[in-house]
């Protein structure tokens, strides 16, 4: 069964946070995500939820010269568990965990890419909308 999802990557530059750090903020965004999508905080979509953090050479991610640093947060939900008001709360929440981790100077992209329900494989299973939902209820029934 396919049902990983969502993931996120997090692209900081070199050097930006320790390994406890990147820990910390990967837990952070995945339980932000979670609540943005209004998928329940359960082990299993704990599992599912795949959160990386990469570093990239220094500077990559400047606007010139003694610019900021500059974090790159790529969300990719499958679609339809995001609302426009959704993303505004979860870019504020995301970019104060950025920040909280990295300095408040710290420029933050987020973008969210929805994948349309039939295009997201894990294993070769499809991951649907309906048995994300039977997980949902599951966790509602045994809560």
């Amino acid at each position: 069964m396919g049902v990983t999802m969502p993931l996120v990557e997090i692209t900081v530059p070199e050097g930006t946070l320790s390994e406890a750090a990147a820990g910390v903020l990967q837990q952070q965004v995945a339980d932000s995500v979670l609540r943005a999508m209004e998928l329940p905080r359960t082990e299993f979509f704990a599992a599912a939820t795949w959160v990386y953090v990469r570093e990239a050479a220094k500077g990559f991610a400047t606007t010139g010269a003694g610019a900021p640093p500059g974090v790159l947060v790529v969300l990719t939900p499958l679609e339809g568990f995001l609302t426009p008001e959704r993303n505004e709360a979860l870019s504020v929440e995301v970019t104060r965990q950025v920040r909280e981790a990295t300095g408040p100077d710290t420029v933050v992209w987020l973008v969210v890419h929805e994948v349309p329900e039939g295009n997201w494989a894990v294993n070769g299973g499809l991951t649907r909308r309906a048995k994300i939902d039977e997980f949902v209820a599951e966790a509602a029934r045994t809560a």
